[in-house]
């Protein structure tokens, strides 16, 4: 039998970074034969029953009432991201049911764990789930073509204090981009926000700079050899996730920028750190293989699936979230 592969989507996002994230994995895909809802991998189902490879980077999840992952779903468990309670811009998920009994078999019989950050690695630890630090899979992007450079600096979803700054401070043209998706753009095909992010990662690439908030273009920038800068901000509910990557790339705060108690010279850009290299050819060296590795247990018998069910309804009853 063909294998079969699938990819993670998450059509509801209101930020692209979660689409880069989906086509950080698209890349390593010869083919794409089922398109999985992130928020419903219980209830995914492949059309003739078979196992189909899914590499399950980036962040999970807002409806952590529908996990685990229904048994057609063959994982490589790569550059994920979780937390056991988060509260962030008004809406708030706690799941740590995700990671007990049945749920936590999941990643039990899918292990090791590679953990996007250092805060997932904590959390995995504490659960006696075997893991590895993995870094994001967004630094193996690449694109078609070559680099055009222009000479801009993007800012990506940082305060206006930091864009006129910035355009004081530069002889360079400056240009505001945003990660925010409008509800047109949910609506786009997944062809079509493919074809988005591919844009916009063209933008990165053909950069002189790019300034941003967003790990989701800072960590990009590296893989697409674009000098970038991420600001620092201290909100506690996104500390688990920027603070490993703080030695991955060019930071600074807000506040060291603007009151200029650290400098930064942007006509004169500084080149980026390379830590993130040896992660980066780990990372392709791992999806390679995954992907590559022919297909065992192709099928899903129809008592595996329903034993499953069964075991999954009884779950959920638990009451997570």
């Amino acid at each position: 039998m063909e294998t079969k592969y699938g990819i993670i989507f998450y059509k509801e996002t209101s930020n692209i970074g979660d689409d880069i994230q989906t086509y950080a994995s698209k890349q390593f895909l010869p083919h794409i034969d089922y398109i999985i809802e992130r928020e419903n991998l219980d209830t995914f189902v492949s059309k003739d029953k078979e196992k189909v490879k899914v590499i399950m980077n980036g962040w999970y999840f807002h409806h952590a009432e529908n996990w685990p992952p229904t048994p057609f779903i063959d994982p490589k468990l790569i550059s994920m991201h979780f937390t056991d309670n988060i509260k962030i811009q008004g809406w708030s998920a706690s799941y740590p049911n995700v990671f007990d009994n049945f749920g936590k078999k999941f990643f039990e019989d899918n292990e090791p764990v590679g953990c996007r950050d250092v805060h997932t690695q904590k959390l995995m630890d504490s659960l006696n789930i075997k893991n590895y630090f993995s870094s994001c899979l967004t630094t193996t992007l690449s694109l078609p073509g070559k680099a055009e450079k222009e000479d801009v600096i993007y800012v990506v979803d940082v305060s206006d204090e930091v864009v006129e700054y910035i355009k004081s401070h530069t002889h360079s043209k400056v240009e505001k981009l945003t990660h925010y998706l409008t509800h047109e753009d949910q609506n786009k095909s997944f062809e079509e926000r493919m074809k988005c992010v591919e844009e916009l990662l063209t933008k990165y690439r053909n950069a002189k700079m790019v300034v941003t908030r967003r790990l989701h273009a800072a960590l990009p920038c590296l893989a697409l050899n674009t000098p970038v800068l991420l600001i620092k901000y201290d909100d506690p509910n996104y500390k688990g996730r920027l603070d490993t990557f703080y030695d991955f790339v060019n930071n600074v705060s807000e506040s060291d920028l603007l009151n200029e108690t650290i400098s930064v010279d942007f006509d004169k850009v500084k080149t980026n750190p390379v830590k993130y290299k040896k992660y980066r050819n780990q990372l392709i060296k791992d999806c390679k293989a995954f992907i590559s590795e022919p297909q065992k247990n192709a099928k899903v018998s129809e008592k595996e699936y329903i034993e499953w069910l069964e075991k999954a309804k009884a779950y959920q009853k638990t009451g997570i979230c």
